[in-house]
């Protein structure tokens, strides 16, 4: 089985950025998912201007788009024998305030830590994922990505240019918004259709009464969370 090189240290020579048990846990981790190696995963190290600790992530996207669509950026960081990991913000690369329910916080040795992170960022990206679509006359004007087993938005859009008239004011007065305006999807009506991304729907479930389709059509608008 061919092995990926995931989170390597930039420059061994580096004294300065990371500490020996800094680079011995990336080492390990590296090690710990060198058999595992997803095409639609990327995996980097570093230390983000103004952290005092280590932080190794994934990044998420989706191959069948034409851009490449990033979906979740995952992270753990590393401080002294205490690792914790969750879904990052997709600018700043920090970890949220409020844990999610499936957030990594574990404490141990140098390798039972990494071999924690390596265990929790395949059962994270196992997670099965989902594209729902909404259509107008025939165009879609919302779609969104999300975790199949809990519901979880990844990203979504919004095109209000070719949505019903007058939804998008609805949404905004029943606080279906955050932001600077960004419409969230969740309160919509029911989708129009839906794409199965990746992971096994098995164990998980899409809302009731949804087609399944296999091809997409354009999806216009910005994404965002």
């Amino acid at each position: 089985m061919p092995r990926h090189a995931w989170f390597e240290v930039d420059d061994p020579d580096d004294e300065c950025e990371f500490t020996d048990d800094e680079r011995a846990f990336a080492s390990a981790l590296s090690e710990h998912c060198a058999a595992w190696a997803p095409a639609d995963v990327t995996g980097e190290v570093g230390r983000p201007e103004d952290w005092e600790a280590l932080l190794a992530w994934v990044s998420l996207s989706d191959r069948a788009d034409p851009q490449h669509l990033s979906l979740v950026d995952l992270g753990v960081r590393l401080v002294g024998d205490r690792v914790r990991g969750d879904r990052l913000h997709n600018q700043l690369y920090t970890l949220p305030d409020r844990p999610h329910a499936w957030a990594l916080d574990a404490t141990g040795t140098t390798d039972q830590l990494a071999q924690a992170a390596a265990d929790w960022f395949r059962t994270v990206l196992d997670k099965p994922i989902v594209l729902y679509v909404w259509l107008h006359e025939g165009y879609a004007y919302a779609a969104r990505y999300a975790f199949a087993d809990s519901g979880e938005t990844l990203c979504q859009s919004y095109a209000k240019t070719i949505a019903p008239d007058g939804q998008a004011a609805e949404l905004t007065a029943a606080g279906h918004v955050h932001g600077k305006g960004w419409i969230q999807t969740t309160g919509l009506p029911t989708p129009s259709l839906y794409l199965h991304i990746r992971g096994d729907l098995d164990k998980a479930g899409v809302t009731p009464g949804v087609p399944a389709r296999t091809k997409r059509g354009p999806l216009p608008g910005l994404w965002y969370e």
